[in-house]
C-alpha cells in the first residue's frame, strides 16, 4: 500500500524549544520583509505582479471605498470573491495611499510565512530558516507579498484548514473552525472551494489510532457517518456564499470575466505532476532511498502510478499554446523543447516522473497525512482544472506547502535530514534565481496605465 501499516503520528518526531521555533519564525518573517518592503518603498511597478495589481485589484479597492458603506460588489475589476479588496477598502477611504496599502497588505504573506515557519520548526528548528528559502524565494508567492495580489491571502486560509485536517485527534471543533476559515476563504478566493473535500475527509478517517487502511476506507459505520455530516454542516456557509456569488454574477466570476476562465483544461493534472517532478529533483538524494525501499514491497503502486502519469501526460494536449491556457511559468521553457502531435515529451516524462514522486512522498508521510494529501491533491488538481489558465503560478505554492508539511510531520527522514537541507538550498537558489531575473528584466507597466493609476492611487 501506498500508506505505512502503522498510523504513527508526529507526536513521535522530535521537538523543537520554543525558543529555536520563535528564531525560525522571526528569522523567515525579517528576510519576507526587507525584501518586500524594500520593493514597496522603492515604488517598484514592473512586470506581471505590478501588472495585476494596478489593472485588476487596485482598481476594485478604491472603487469599494468611494461606495462606502455599500459596496457593488455586482461587478468589478478582479475575478475573485472580493473580500480581499472589501478589507482594504476602509484604508483607502481613510487616506492612505497605493504603497502604504501595500505595505498593510503583506501582512497576510507575514502571516503566511509565520504560520508556515512555525510549523517546520517544530520538526527542524532553527533549520526551518533554510527549509523555508524555496517559499521565500518563489515568485508566485512573493509577488503577492509585494504587489496587491489575493493570493496568499488565499493560501493563509488553506493552510490553515491543512494544519486543522492533520490534526492526529480532530473534533467537531476542529470541523467548525475549518468551515469558519473556510467561509472567510470564499470570500477571498473562490476557487479554494475544494478544501471542503478535506475537511470531509479528515471527519471520515477520524483519528489517527482509528485511520483506516485502503481494504476498510470505505466500510460505514455510525461514527464515521456522524463525524462527516457534521463536517459537511460546518462547510454548508461557505457553499451558501458561492452559491450567492454565483447567483448574483450568473457564473464563477464577476460578470466582467464571464467567458475568460472558463474551462475545462485538460492539461493541468500533468502539468501539476511535471511541477512536482521538478521539485522532488532538488530532493533526490533523500526520496531516492526510499523509492528503493518502497519498490520492494510498494512495486504495484509504483507501477499503477507510472502509468495514471503516462496518461495525464499522453491523452491531452500538452504542447505550449496561449489560446489554451498552456503558456507562462515552466510551459515558456516546455516551448523551446519539441513536440510531436501537440503533445510535449517533457510534460510526459514529467508527468510519469510526478507521479512516481508522488508515491514515494506519501510513503514518507504517515497513513493519515497520506490519505490527506492524496484527497487534497485530487480536489485540488480538479480544481484547478476547471480554470481555463493552466499556470505556474496558481499550483507551485500549493505543491510547496504539501512537501514542507510533509518533510515537517515525518518520522521517516530523520537520517536524511542533512540531505533535506542542503535540496531545500539548492531548490530556493534555482527559485530565486527565477525570480530575480524576472524582477530585472521586468518592464514598466505603460505610461497611459501608469498615469491612470497614478492618478487614482494619489490620497
Amino acid at each position: 500500500m501506498i500508506m505505512h501499516s502503522s498510523a504513527v503520528t508526529t507526536s513521535s518526531n522530535p521537538k523543537a524549544s520554543t525558543r529555536d521555533r520563535l528564531w525560525a519564525v522571526v528569522v523567515v518573517s525579517l528576510v519576507f520583509l526587507v525584501v518586500s518592503w524594500t520593493v514597496i518603498l522603492a515604488g517598484n511597478l514592473s512586470g506581471r505582479g505590478a501588472s495585476d495589481d494596478l489593472v485588476y485589484h487596485w482598481p476594485a479597492i478604491p472603487q469599494f471605498a468611494d461606495q462606502l458603506p455599500n459596496p457593488d460588489i455586482t461587478d468589478y475589476a478582479s475575478a475573485t470573491t472580493p473580500g480581499y479588496h472589501l478589507t482594504l477598502s476602509p484604508l483607502v477611504k481613510a487616506g492612505f495611499g497605493h504603497a502604504a496599502i501595500q505595505l498593510i497588505a503583506s501582512l497576510w504573506t507575514l502571516g503566511f510565512f509565520a504560520m508556515m515557519s512555525w510549523v517546520v520548526a517544530g520538526r527542524f528548528g532553527r533549520g526551518a530558516a533554510v527549509l523555508m528559502l524555496p517559499m521565500l524565494a518563489s515568485m508566485y508567492i512573493l509577488y503577492p507579498g509585494i504587489w496587491l495580489l489575493p493570493d496568499n491571502a488565499g493560501w493563509l486560509g488553506v493552510l490553515a484548514i491543512l494544519l486543522l485536517a492533520l490534526s492526529p485527534n480532530p473534533t467537531w471543533k476542529t470541523w467548525a473552525c475549518s468551515g469558519v476559515i473556510l467561509f472567510a476563504l470564499i470570500w477571498t478566493r473562490q476557487v479554494h472551494i475544494w478544501i471542503a473535500g478535506v475537511i470531509w475527509l479528515s471527519a471520515w478517517l477520524g483519528s489517527s489510532a482509528t485511520t483506516p487502511t485502503l481494504r476498510t476506507l470505505f466500510s460505514t459505520s455510525l461514527d464515521r457517518t456522524g463525524r462527516t455530516f457534521i463536517a459537511i454542516a460546518c462547510t454548508v456557509p461557505a457553499f451558501t456564499a458561492l452559491v450567492w456569488f454565483m447567483a448574483m454574477w450568473g457564473g464563477l466570476v464577476p460578470p466582467t470575466f464571464q467567458n475568460q476562465h472558463e474551462g475545462p483544461n485538460p492539461a493541468t493534472p500533468g502539468f501539476i505532476l511535471t511541477q512536482l517532478a521538478i521539485l522532488s529533483v532538488f530532493f533526490a538524494p533523500m526520496l531516492w532511498p526510499r523509492l528503493k525501499e518502497a519498490w520492494k514491497h510498494q512495486w504495484g503502486w509504483i507501477i499503477f502510478a507510472a502509468i495514471v502519469g503516462l496518461v495525464l501526460g499522453v491523452v491531452p494536449e500538452t504542447s505550449y499554446s496561449p489560446d489554451a491556457g498552456r503558456y507562462s511559468g515552466w510551459w515558456n521553457l516546455i516551448n523551446k523543447l519539441p513536440a510531436f502531435v501537440d503533445r510535449s515529451p517533457a510534460v510526459i516524462l514529467g508527468s510519469i516522473t510526478g507521479a512516481i514522486a508522488l508515491v514515494v512522498w506519501l510513503n514518507i508521510a504517515n497513513r493519515r497525512d497520506a490519505w490527506i494529501w492524496i484527497g487534497g491533491l485530487v480536489a485540488f488538481t480538479l480544481a484547478q482544472s476547471a480554470n481555463h489558465a493552466s499556470w505556474q503560478r496558481y499550483h507551485e505554492p500549493m505543491l510547496l506547502i504539501m512537501i514542507l508539511l510533509i518533510l515537517a510531520r515525518s518520522t521517516e527522514i530523520s537520517q536524511h535530514t542533512r540531505r533535506v537541507m542542503l535540496g531545500a538550498i539548492a531548490l530556493g537558489l534555482m527559485v530565486g534565481a527565477l525570480t530575480v531575473s524576472a524582477m530585472l528584466n521586468a518592464n514598466p507597466i505603460e505610461a497611459q496605465v501608469e498615469t491612470r493609476v497614478q492618478q487614482a492611487i494619489t490620497p
